[in-house]
């Protein structure tokens, strides 16, 4: 029974992910949308990624832990131009800061 609720949640959870991207990606096409309804959108998104991290087994703090890592290699990588690493140092420094 435990399974199957989880496995539920799951789904729904799949699924208001999906729904919150196709917002985003709509957003981004109407001009009328402020910022601040945006960053509800991307906070939606945020909160769903740590619900369903949990339920598949991975901590917040793994999951921070992981992004942590990946942004470290694309600050590594010689592809990536200047602005991108700037980019990405502020949210790695942001990440730190949580943890």
């Amino acid at each position: 029974m435990e399974i199957a609720k989880n496995i539920k949640i799951i789904d729904n959870l799949q699924c208001q992910l999906l729904s919150l991207v196709s917002q985003l990606f709509l957003s981004m096409q109407n001009s009328d949308m402020t910022t601040a309804e945006r960053a509800e959108i991307l906070a939606g998104i945020e909160v769903i990624l740590y619900l369903l991290s949990e339920k598949l087994g991975v901590s917040c703090k793994t999951l921070d832990q992981k992004a942590m890592a990946r942004i470290k290699v694309g600050i590594l990588k010689e592809e990536s131009n200047e602005e991108w690493k700037n980019s990405l140092l502020g949210i790695l420094h942001h990440l730190e800061n949580r943890i």
